[in-house]
């Protein structure tokens, strides 16, 4: 009898893997910053599409569309962790997130306008422009995808790849600076004959860093790098309201300006712009998003108790 055996190969087979899920994530978030900054400057001051019904919208959508497919085809693990978009404690992100955008609507934007005009200058008209009315539809989707672009960018990708190279402070103020040049465009765009560019610019880079040093704090403190939804609701309002509706009798544009009729206003604006942030700093600086989320379900704990306690008490009787 003859006994054939065979023998199976014991060499491993060896996994293929791309080079675009094990590169750095600096080197990552660095190329991802060079496309939406070269796609930003083409759509802002080459095709001049700041000046049409549909805004810069490509300069926001196919970047965002670049790095989700990226990290969905070679980093998935990572779309939590590094860019942000967590679905954890989503009820109170959205909350918080709402109530922020809220405020720093009102409160700064045209709070201070209003509260200038009824206490310091009762002559200045309160005029109330909307800014291409019948798409108001179509700017809320254009803010919403600028805010998911810009915070899975900036506090997202760039802030968590930072993390890498320095500490979580220093990486939320790099982040921070980064994103207020960022904005640098808009006065260049916008300017008028005889206005100070430097100074809308200085001034545009200074608002706009601090409210990035605002949702860095959040998304690290306050989120514990879990998610960003609260800043992305946050920045979708603040900027549909900024931009779509103005208060005064200053020029009316598209994009987000910082021109102020009076340097009265200026200064009211600023003081309402420090309180108001500065609250928000302390309270993601020290607390929790667990902590909301542990008050919030014992406020809907009982908040169902005081809806049912009458029919409980029918039933008994």
């Amino acid at each position: 009898m003859v006994t054939i055996m065979s023998q199976e190969s014991t060499v491993p087979v060896q996994e293929t893997t791309s080079i675009w899920s094990t590169m750095n994530i600096l080197v990552i978030s660095g190329i991802m910053l060079t496309i939406g900054i070269i796609w930003r400057i083409v759509d802002q001051f080459i095709l001049g599409l700041g000046d049409t019904w549909m805004n810069i919208l490509p300069s926001k959508l196919f970047p965002l569309l670049i790095i989700l497919g990226f990290f969905w085809f070679y980093r998935r693990q990572e779309i939590d962790s590094v860019l942000g978009l967590s679905m954890k404690h989503l009820r109170v992100q959205l909350a918080v997130g709402l109530v922020m955008g809220i405020l720093v609507a009102v409160v700064i934007d045209t709070g201070g306008t209003v509260f200038y005009s009824l206490f310091i200058d009762p002559s200045y008209p309160l005029e109330l422009h909307i800014i291409n009315g019948e798409l108001l539809g179509y700017l809320f989707l254009f803010f919403l995808i600028n805010a998911f672009l810009e915070e899975t960018l900036f506090r997202g990708l760039l802030q968590n790849s930072l993390k890498t190279k320095f500490t979580a402070n220093k990486s939320i103020g790099i982040s921070a600076i980064i994103f207020g040049l960022w904005h640098a465009g808009w006065p260049l765009v916008n300017a008028a004959p005889g206005q100070s560019v430097l100074m809308e610019v200085l001034m545009m880079v200074f608002f706009t860093t601090v409210l990035g040093l605002l949702f860095g704090i959040y998304y690290e403190k306050f989120s514990s790098g879990q998610s960003l939804m609260g800043p992305i609701v946050a920045h979708t309002i603040f900027n549909f309201v900024n931009e779509c509706f103005k208060i005064g009798p200053e020029p009316i544009m598209q994009g987000p300006d910082m021109g102020f009729a009076t340097p009265g206003l200026m200064y009211v604006t600023l003081i309402m712009f420090f309180i108001a942030f500065s609250i928000l700093f302390v309270i993601f600086w020290r607390y929790r998003i667990e902590q909301v989320s542990a008050l919030w379900g014992h406020i809907s704990k009982r908040m169902r108790k005081l809806v049912t306690a009458p029919s409980r008490i029918a039933t008994a009787k």
